[in-house]
């Protein structure tokens, strides 16, 4: 009894970690693939003269506690480009908008999950009002689309118009998924097979990326479809990894049962009759407490919630690395994959 207790203590303190431990991993990557469109992100929102002071300090506070996340969607369209021999050059010209555009949608999402705080910081919403939130998601919105038509100088109008294209698409996958995940508020009788469809709509940006990466770098179609099907690979693997991660976190487990969806190893545990009428009691109660997030983790994994999901994120690793094999450029490609290769074998 002593020696599991001390197991789960072990994964947990893992698990806790690991989030932390992926970035730090990619953190060289994602820096030397990413400065120069975070640069450019720095200097298109502080040249903007904003006279209401709390906007002003709601702006600077969004470009200092997301300043690494301003590195991934860079970096993810550098690694498609490389991966087919492409250019660079053009790649924080057309990522600065996108980046402007996402944190817009992530400022917004924040509000509709009611989620205060990000990796132990206060999100905009959090450190701030909701309407000083929503505005400051809106002003990003407008300068990344005023942005992105300003592209029209600086590429091609048949390659704007492919990757505009591309990007509504997307948008509207990523926008449909998230709208059938916050229809999933409170609702704990969903089959984990629905929310993986939902998982896979909201990995549609992720695509994206590669996909414009390998429209600089001009890709072959085949070369595309591989690309694509990777980001999406990808796209997945990361929201089902804070699937995991939020399970061993009591208050973002909290969190979600009041205000969010429900992770999915704790869709594929409720699959169990053993444990369903135990759980949806304490799902349902109008307090959860701490003990009561402990109780659904120990359940959750006596009850084969995280095996299930370790099948599906060893599938999505399988599938990744199987549609890259034919890169030659497609090391750090790999090293994306191996670092959820690590992540997976320790759940």
């Amino acid at each position: 009894m002593i020696a599991e207790k001390n197991r789960q203590i072990k994964k947990e303190s893992f698990i806790q970690s690991r989030q932390m431990e992926l970035h730090s991993k990619l953190q060289e990557l994602f820096k030397k693939e990413g400065k120069a469109t975070l640069e450019k992100v720095k200097k298109v929102i502080l040249e903007e003269k904003i006279e209401c002071k709390e906007i002003q300090r709601a702006l600077k506070y969004f470009l200092s506690y997301r300043e690494k996340g301003f590195l991934v969607r860079p970096t993810l369209i550098s690694l498609g480009s490389k991966a087919v021999g492409g250019d660079i050059e053009e790649i924080a010209e057309i990522a600065t908008p996108l980046v402007l555009m996402s944190g817009g949608m992530d400022i917004h999402d924040d509000i509709i999950d009611n989620q205060k705080k990000q990796n132990s910081r206060f999100t905009v919403f959090g450190k701030f009002d909701k309407d000083v939130a929503l505005l400051v998601g809106d002003a990003l919105l407008f300068k990344g689309l005023i942005s992105w038509y300003k592209l029209l100088d600086k590429i091609s109008m048949q390659k704007f118009i492919q990757i505009t294209l591309l990007l509504e698409k997307a948008f509207f996958e990523l926008g449909d998924g998230q709208a059938q995940e916050v229809s999933l508020k409170g609702k704990i009788n969903v089959s984990p097979e629905h929310y993986l469809q939902i998982v896979r709509k909201k990995a549609a940006d992720i695509e994206a990326l590669f996909h414009i990466g390998a429209l600089i770098g001009n890709a072959s179609q085949s070369e595309i479809k591989a690309l694509s099907n990777y980001g999406r690979c990808i796209g997945m693997l990361w929201i089902l990894g804070d699937d995991v991660v939020d399970m061993f976190n009591p208050n973002e487990l909290k969190r979600r049962i009041k205000h969010g969806c429900l992770p999915l190893p704790l869709f594929y545990a409720m699959e169990n009759p053993k444990i369903k009428s135990r759980l949806r009691r304490i799902l349902l109660k109008t307090r959860i407490t701490k003990k009561d997030a402990k109780t659904i983790l120990e359940m959750t994994i006596k009850f084969a919630g995280f095996k299930k999901t370790k099948s599906v994120m060893q599938n999505l690793v399988l599938e990744a690395l199987e549609t890259i094999k034919h890169f030659k450029n497609a090391e750090d490609l790999k090293l994306l994959v191996e670092d959820y290769q690590n992540f997976i074998e320790q759940m």
